[in-house]
């Protein structure tokens, strides 16, 4: 019995050496196919990716925040279509897509402090309009809170919510996320995401083929799953009080979009996404029918609803005025 146990060790450990090597050739094969579409920015000591698209001499800077374990080639569709009219940055957060890891901790005030840092070191100043996916939602939160001046419009792309954990008492505060992200990143270690890869169809369906090979490069290194799992570490003890501190949002512009497909735990994320448009007495709230949480930003058809909301905060910024008259939606209040 021990020689059998002893032999189904070995061939185990074998078979996670084997896969080590694996991950490390294709990585290097993935960095010389999919080299950093953009610009890395030195924020001081490490480097994020700045994707900048369009021109900047007619109003608010557009800057896009992906999702979790999400980067920039996840907006390609929204980036693309707003570029012909204004300048948008798409950006990965430090230990995303190409950017460095960064130190951390990884909560939202300083993933926003990394951004507003990065923007100014590439000379791309304010004023900002800026756009959240996702946990991205709680980034620019920060953002809006630490650097108000500089901030025109919001716009919450199915945005998390700071107390969402609260609400789903199966999330354990948190916690099982945080520990599927670990157990994904020791996955990727070993190589099986390369075999099997259940999360790019999930994240990146529907974007342009290039696009989706690149997120599937990325999201199969194990860093890109643990970066997530750190992030999740800080959400209950940092990110989560910091937000609900913020001061608030007045008038300023803000659009809230959500989405009809919810499988998991869809009333409570539903009546959380409600809350959001009281962030500001300037708001709009719209729900895009037949859009899931991911492919909110990535398929081409519900990604252009996510521009035209956009484009209408900017509108609303640029002329002073509320954003229902604008064109969006009908307010929320």
């Amino acid at each position: 019995m021990n020689a059998w146990l002893v032999a189904i060790a070995g061939l185990l450990g074998a078979g996670a050496v084997a896969g080590t090597l694996v991950q490390t050739i294709a990585a290097r094969r993935d960095a010389e196919r999919y080299p950093a579409p953009g610009r890395m920015v030195d924020v001081g000591g490490y480097r994020l990716h700045l994707q900048v698209m369009g021109d900047g001499s007619g109003g608010p800077t557009v800057v896009l925040e992906a999702g979790l374990d999400s980067f920039s080639t996840n907006w390609y569709w929204v980036q693309t279509a707003l570029a012909s009219s204004m300048r948008v940055v798409a950006y990965d957060r430090a230990g995303l897509g190409w950017s460095d890891d960064g130190s951390p901790p990884r909560d939202a005030h300083h993933s926003a402090t990394d951004l507003h840092t990065a923007l100014h070191q590439a000379g791309i100043d304010g004023p900002y309009v800026l756009a959240g996916h996702s946990y991205g939602g709680l980034v620019v939160r920060a953002f809006a809170d630490q650097y108000p001046d500089e901030v025109v419009g919001l716009v919450l792309v199915d945005a998390s919510h700071p107390d969402q954990w609260l609400h789903i008492p199966l999330s354990m505060h948190g916690a099982l996320p945080g520990f599927a992200n670990r157990v994904t990143a020791v996955l990727a270690a070993c190589g099986l995401l390369r075999v099997w890869d259940p999360l790019t169809p999930q994240i990146a369906m529907g974007l342009p083929e290039h696009q989706y090979a690149e997120m599937r490069a990325i999201i199969a290194l194990p860093r890109t799953s643990w970066t997530g799992a750190q992030t999740l570490s800080t959400w209950e003890d940092l990110t989560r009080p910091s937000i609900n501190d913020a001061r608030g949002l007045g008038d300023l512009p803000l659009a809230v979009l959500s989405v009809t497909e919810q499988p998991l735990a869809g009333e409570t994320l539903t009546a959380l996404q409600n809350e959001l448009p009281e962030l500001s007495s300037n708001s709009v709230h719209r729900t895009v029918a037949g859009a899931t949480h991911e492919d909110l930003i990535s398929k081409p058809d519900h990604a252009e609803e996510v521009a035209a909301a956009i484009r209408d905060v900017v509108r609303a910024a640029v002329t002073n005025a509320r954003v229902v008259d604008v064109g969006l939606t009908t307010p929320t209040r």
